[in-house]
């Protein structure tokens, strides 16, 4: 065991805290469906956008960004910084739409948003698809991030140290709700930012910042490793990076399912006093996640590669494996029987992990077990933090799980009761006895997404299917809002055909010509959005061709609620007394100005950090900038917001 007499009273003093937050809001939230899963609707926007930011940093994260920059560079990071885009359209345009809805979930909107049976039945999918599907794929590698960080620091078996946790944030969850999730995500956001910011100064030390770095990775460090951006081949345009990229900022941050707010953005903005204050909780989430979050994280990678080097353990011949224990890999070869040891007396942190399984064939020189690279950074926790501080790090780093697992397994449970249990099943019940349906069903959607775990191995993998597997429904999920004729059969064959795309692609071997986008001609994970993109809008184009037009009468009551501008002029010949602002100017210069702001601060440190001053005073005067145009776009959009 790794961690000191310190370090665990201060974990100890953590879960306590969460525990005690669960047992004195248990009353508020026990009231009604309201209370549980959206606060009563009474949240100010700094608690919601810092509850945002809270559930975004999960313990997988800091595991995943540094195997992504290991193995691949900081380019690899605008996998997650190219939706920034779709954040600050949430701000500007879909923030105060969705307040305005006064949903609880984004399937319920289905049958505002529609009406008629195809809305119904839309709904009852949306809803079975959050509660059972997509929840769960995230608590899964939730789960997994939390066994790698439990195997470095504690050894042996971590089951029962994640089974403790997992208790601990479902009885805070379901006993307080959302006002559970919410309250302690206030904790986890100062102990994780301070956590990541201590061991990132540690770590930087450890190399002795830029310069000692380069000296120590010298000419074995890739050039795309350092670079924002990868650089093109001057021969061959095209490489797998720069395909990648484009993929990245030119589709996936408009394709995807979150392009208009996502569920969990939905539910804090729903939760918020008004309007205005959902606005300024998703301004305060792009600005935490994007802004303060990425460098902490980015330089304990980098700290990591002279550091913990990777290392490979490959066979020595042709065989089958027989036997996987004791640091050992037994093969069963031509040359009779042979052991492989993959492990050794170094670092006690930083050991190969078998990447073979029992009774596979193996070649010789093909690879036996290697270092994981998600695992370096608890492995830099364990090595270079000292007693108390690692506590602290380690408690930062299990509050932002049980964080993650408290707002997934309270998302899970409202889409199942708001969405198919009160609409389906049982319509007419106490407000009481939906509570108790929902603190149930939070048990289940966590034994779920722990079964998924149990079958995964990979952060990355899982991460990159997830992406794909809605990749195609962006484009739908924003024109809902501002045109008249999508119908809730348009968004089912976007959903359909995007997951079926994703879900063959996934599984089916093909035979690809060797481009950037399929190296070797196996389709890459850019790859596969693209053509999950290409297929989805062909079959909703299609949809949207031969679907007869909606009856402008039953979109009215939406319209009146939600105020939408864009193109529904049947649908507002019949409400004339709505008064909609030409503002698609004015929100165009707010995500323009958003984008400048957080970006020119995002790199600003990141120059500065890496010993480039003149880029770096460059981006800070752009987010200076940026933050003043910011400022007036939502001043102005405020307006027609309730105060």
């Amino acid at each position: 065991m790794q961690l000191a007499t310190l370090d665990w009273i201060i974990i100890v003093l953590y879960a306590l805290f969460a525990l005690g937050a669960g047992i004195v809001l248990s009353r508020r939230a026990s009231s009604n469906v309201d209370e549980f899963f959206l606060s009563g609707r009474k949240l100010p926007w700094w608690i919601a956008g810092t509850s945002m930011i809270a559930t975004s940093f999960a313990a997988d994260t800091p595991l995943l960004i540094t195997g992504w920059v290991r193995d691949f560079g900081i380019w690899k990071n605008w996998l997650w910084w190219c939706y920034a885009a779709g954040g600050f359209l949430t701000v500007f345009l879909f923030a105060r739409y969705w307040r305005r809805g006064e949903v609880m979930t984004t399937a319920e909107l289905a049958e505002l948003r529609y009406g008629g049976k195809e809305a119904k039945a839309l709904r009852g999918f949306l809803g079975f698809y959050h509660a059972f599907i997509k929840n769960e794929l995230i608590l899964s590698w939730v789960l997994l991030a939390a066994m790698k960080i439990m195997d470095v620091l504690i050894g042996g078996d971590p089951l029962t140290s994640i089974v403790i946790l997992c208790a601990i944030a479902l009885c805070y969850s379901i006993m307080a709700g959302l006002w559970g999730v919410v309250m302690t995500d206030m904790l986890q956001f100062v102990l994780s930012m301070g956590g990541a910011i201590f061991l990132a100064v540690i770590s930087w030390r450890a190399v002795e910042g830029i310069d000692g770095f380069r000296e120590l990775t010298g000419s074995a460090l890739p050039e795309a490793t350092l670079a924002f951006l990868p650089t093109p081949d001057p021969v061959n345009f095209w490489t797998v990076s720069v395909a990648a990229i484009a993929v990245y900022l030119g589709v996936a941050w408009w394709a995807n399912d979150n392009v208009d707010g996502g569920s969990i953005a939905v539910q804090r903005i729903s939760a918020a006093k008004n309007e205005r204050h959902g606005m300024l909780a998703m301004l305060w989430f792009n600005i935490g996640h994007y802004a303060l979050r990425p460098w902490p994280w980015i330089l304990v990678a980098l700290a990591s590669i002279p550091l913990l080097p990777s290392r490979e353990v490959v066979s020595p011949s042709d065989g089958v494996v027989t036997g996987i224990a004791n640091g050992a890999i037994e093969l069963e070869t031509t040359e009779g029987p042979m052991t492989v040891a993959y492990e050794d007396d170094g670092d006690t942190y930083w050991q190969p992990r078998p990447v073979i399984e029992l009774e596979s064939r193996v070649a010789a020189g093909s690879t036996l077990a290697r270092t994981d690279s998600e695992r370096a950074y608890p492995a830099m926790m364990a090595r270079y933090l000292p007693i108390g501080l690692l506590g602290v790090v380690v408690a930062s780093l299990l509050a932002a799980f049980m964080s993650t697992i408290d707002t997934h397994v309270n998302l899970a449970s409202s889409f199942f009761v708001n969405d198919i249990y009160r609409r389906f099943v049982k319509p007419d019940a106490e407000a009481r006895h939906y509570v108790t349906v929902a603190r149930l069903a939070s048990v289940g959607a966590l034994m779920l997404g722990a079964i998924v775990a149990w079958q995964s191995r990979s952060l990355s993998a899982l991460f990159e299917f997830f992406l794909t597997l809605m990749a195609g429904v962006g484009p739908i999920y924003a024109l809902r809002w501002l045109w008249w004729r999508v119908r809730a059969s348009t968004e089912i064959t976007a959903m359909v055909s995007s997951c079926v795309a994703a879900i063959v692609l996934q599984t089916v071997d093909f035979s690809w010509p060797d481009t950037a986008l399929s190296p070797a001609g196996e389709l890459s994970k850019p790859g596969s959005i693209c053509l999950v993109v290409l297929f989805s809008s062909i079959c909703t184009a299609i949809s949207l061709v031969i679907a007869k037009r909606p009856d402008p009468a039953s979109l009215v009551d939406f319209y009146r609620r939600v105020r939408p501008i864009g193109w529904w002029g049947p649908v507002r010949a019949l409400a004339p007394e709505v008064v909609v602002r030409r503002e698609a100017l004015t929100i165009l210069i707010g995500v323009v100005s958003g984008l400048t702001a957080t970006y020119g601060a995002m790199f600003s440190v990141g120059f500065f950090l890496l010993d480039r001053s003149a880029d770096g005073w460059i981006a800070l005067g752009a987010a200076v900038v940026g933050a003043a145009a910011t400022v007036v776009t939502l001043s102005r959009l405020s307006e027609t917001s309730t105060a």
